[in-house]
Order: C-alpha cells, then sequence, then structure tokens
C-alpha cells in the first residue's frame, strides 16, 4: 500500500479497479466500454495479478495510450482481492466500482444511480442486479433465484430505492460479488474498506464492509453487469480442490472484522452464519473426495466458536433453522 492515498480529483466521477490474471484479450473492450460512458468522467485502474499471457504489456499499452488508465503490477500471484486492495488507495473519483476484466458492464444503468447518490449524500453504495452466462452456451439467466428473492423484498415493484441495513439486512447474504456494486470512495476510505487475502472468496470480506458501512443503499433492479463463467474450470468458482479450504479463511477474516464492531455484531451476525450455512450446503456436494475430512474440520471449527449470545438470538427466532442445522452437525460429529 502507498505511504499517501490518492486525493480526490473533482473531475473524476467514477474510479473502475479491475484485478487482472491472464485476461490480456478482454482488457482493450472493457476499457472502452468505460471510457464511452455518457457524461461520467473514468478514472481506469489495471491490477495486473502476475499474469503470464502479456496483460502486463497490455495494459502498459492502454495507459499510455489512455490518461485515464493506471496500471500497477504485482509480483506474485496472490488473488484478485490482494490485487483491488493494490489500487484501492489510488482511486480518485467520487465513487468506485471494482470491475472483473472478463464481464461485460451495461453501463446506463450508471449515471441514474450516481445522479441520485450525488442529490442523497447518506446513501453510500448502490447495489445492482446482474445477470449470469456460461461462455460456453452463451445462455443468460437471470440472478439466483435466493438473490432475486432479496431485490424483490426491498424494491417492491420500483426500480430503485434506498434503505438502510436495517431495513435490508438480507443484502448481506446475497451472493458476495464485487462488481454489482457502487461505492462512495470518501466514505469507505474512513471505514477501512479491504477484500480478503486468500485467493478463493477474498470478495466476501470486501462484500460486507461495502454493505455494513454504508448509512444508506441504493437497489437497483436494473442490471449493471453479465458475470461471465468460463468453460474448463477457469473460474476459482468452479474449483473445488484443496483451495476451496480457503473459503473457511475467508468466512474467518470476515467474522472478525464483524467482532470488531460489536453494536454491528448485535444486529448483523446471524446473516453472517446464514451466509456460512449456505456456502457450506452449496461446496460440500462439490468438493474433492480427497479433502472432505479437512473440509467438514474446518467447518466445525468454524461455527464452534460462534458467540453463544449470537447463537441463543438466532434459536430465539432470527436464524432458527440455521442454528438447529449447527446443532445436528456439531454433534453428529462427536
Amino acid at each position: 500500500m502507498p505511504a499517501t492515498i490518492a486525493t480526490q480529483d473533482p473531475n473524476t466521477d467514477l474510479t473502475v479497479i479491475v484485478p487482472v490474471h491472464d485476461a490480456k484479450g478482454y482488457l482493450e473492450p472493457l476499457v472502452r466500454a468505460f471510457l464511452d460512458l455518457d457524461g461520467i468522467r473514468c478514472q481506469i485502474i489495471l491490477a495486473d495479478d502476475c499474469s503470464n499471457d502479456g496483460s502486463a504489456e497490455e495494459i502498459a499499452r492502454l495507459a499510455a495510450l489512455h490518461p485515464q488508465v493506471t496500471g500497477l503490477y504485482q509480483t506474485a500471484n496472490l488473488g484478485a482481492g490482494q490485487a483491488r486492495n493494490l489500487a484501492w488507495p489510488h482511486a480518485k473519483g467520487r465513487y468506485t466500482i471494482f470491475f472483473d476484466a472478463d464481464d461485460r458492464l451495461h453501463g446506463e444503468v450508471i449515471a441514474p444511480a450516481l445522479a441520485v447518490m450525488d442529490s442523497e449524500p447518506d446513501i453510500d453504495t448502490a447495489m445492482f442486479a446482474y445477470r449470469y452466462e456460461r461462455e460456453e452456451t452463451a445462455s443468460f439467466t437471470a440472478m439466483s433465484f435466493a438473490d432475486q428473492q432479496s431485490f424483490d423484498a426491498i424494491l417492491k415493484g420500483a426500480v430503485m430505492t434506498a434503505a438502510t441495513l436495517q431495513d435490508a439486512g438480507r443484502l448481506l447474504r446475497f451472493t458476495n460479488y464485487p462488481w454489482n456494486k457502487i461505492i462512495r470512495t470518501a466514505r469507505f476510505r474512513q471505514t477501512g474498506l479491504r477484500f480478503g487475502a486468500t485467493k478463493v472468496n477474498n470478495d466476501i470480506l470486501g462484500h460486507w464492509y461495502s454493505l455494513l458501512f454504508a448509512r444508506r443503499i441504493l437497489v437497483v433492479g436494473q442490471v449493471i453487469c453479465t458475470h461471465v463463467v468460463h468453460p474448463q474450470g477457469r473460474n476459482l468458482t468452479n474449483r473445488f480442490g484443496a483451495e476451496r479450504l480457503q473459503m473457511f479463511d475467508a468466512l474467518a477474516e470476515t467474522h472478525a472484522m464483524l467482532g470488531s464492531h460489536p453494536a454491528l455484531q448485535r444486529r448483523f451476525a446471524h446473516h453472517f452464519w446464514d451466509l456460512v450455512n449456505t456456502l457450506v450446503l452449496w461446496a460440500r456436494p462439490r468438493i474433492d473426495p480427497g479433502i472432505r475430512l479437512d473440509f467438514e474440520s474446518r467447518y466445525r471449527d468454524l461455527i464452534g466458536g460462534i458467540d453463544l449470545e449470537v447463537f441463543a438470538r438466532m434459536r430465539a427466532g432470527q436464524s432458527p433453522q440455521t442454528a438447529g442445522r449447527f446443532v445436528k452437525d456439531l454433534i453428529g460429529s462427536v
């Protein structure tokens, strides 16, 4: 991290932070998509995560062509979260978005959201809908069913609405993507936003920061991004070997952050444990057989650290189903 933090530039509306690993062919179209946004002045930071395909050279070329583009370079492959952390102190825009190199932008939804955030300065995060595409079929789907349910419950038929996290806590359990949120840069500089240190699930911590410390959240039912899942396991999402065990490190890091803010923990810890339950149920049937015992051991260690007061509130009504599952899993392991 640099010794000084970038000063906000009044001529920059939006900083775009993009972690890059072996994504050379995607960079120029993505840079062009952001630079072509009507009426939005962008700073684009491309943070190379020790690529092997010429991405670093392509970043340097784009930075030489466009003064709005900055290239940063990690000397080891540390993961997207660390690349985002490297770039974050350099953000100069009033707002920041963390985008992925190989996803597709639907930028027409950005200006209306920024206009609302400019007019209502306590809205610190705008959270948008997304599309999901598997590259080999080029088929679009909607958001996941649970994510769509969360949006529908908050929007109640509106295109966008502002809410406090107290009223929209279910967003904490939303799939922890970084690229469907725009944040107020100055606010999250103050609150210490960062992404996790793991390669897998490093975006959980960033997701929780961007919601826990937002005074109000603008929920936007329009799509900002098509998230592309590549074949042959190119996405870390598709990997279920030993690296998947880092999921528990990512969750522990988020839990520690939440625990350092007791007032927030009292209000929102049950959403964290619901997230743990959801991730474990998703990963468990996919885990490689050779690491199943390690997976279950790491899981039991994590849930065994639940605060007793939090657990009592969950059983009493905040999240009885998750509390019951944890009891069953812990007793079954004895």
